[in-house]
């Protein structure tokens, strides 16, 4: 056997075995949710984390928003937490202003990193790990976003 037939033989093993766990790995992965499928659930009542209570937990994944709707009564908590790997930034719609919540826009109440005046909105980008807590005062139907990423979105329904 010369040396170009077993330099073929090798590279055709290598990229059959290459080929091979390419395949497996993608069967072993889960499959990625469906971004049009909205997951509606009830209130999302979970452990308080240390000395902060809250009454739902929204998790931001590069997916979107998991659960992508959620019910509280005024007075509840929500928080949101990055488990993505880029940045969020939860904002009230409409984008980009934020104004669905309190009727005033980003640039009115956004100071200085922080919201101003109860606005629902983070007024800046978190990064991975973090979490953001918003405490809904009035009852209704509130659509948010990832300024961020402005098609990742969601619900809140507050009740009295």
């Amino acid at each position: 056997m010369n040396t170009k037939t077993l330099i073929a033989i090798v590279v055709i093993a290598l990229v059959l075995i290459g080929g091979y766990f390419l395949v497996a790995s993608r069967a072993a992965a889960p499959a990625p949710e469906d971004a049009s499928e909205s997951v509606v659930s009830e209130t999302q009542e979970e452990e308080p984390i240390g000395d902060n209570e809250y009454a739902a937990l929204v998790t931001y994944t590069d997916g979107g928003f998991s659960p992508a709707s959620v019910s509280v009564k005024a007075g509840d908590t929500v928080r949101f937490v990055n488990n993505s790997a880029g940045a969020l930034w939860v904002g009230a719609d409409e984008h980009p202003t934020h104004t669905e919540y309190d009727g005033t826009s980003t640039r009115e109440h956004c100071v200085d990193g922080a919201a101003v005046g109860g606005a629902f909105d983070m007024c800046r980008r978190s990064v991975p790990g973090e979490f953001w807590e918003y405490t809904f005062t009035k009852a209704g139907s509130f659509d948010y976003h990832n300024h961020a990423q402005a098609s990742h979105g969601g619900t809140i329904v507050v009740t009295e």
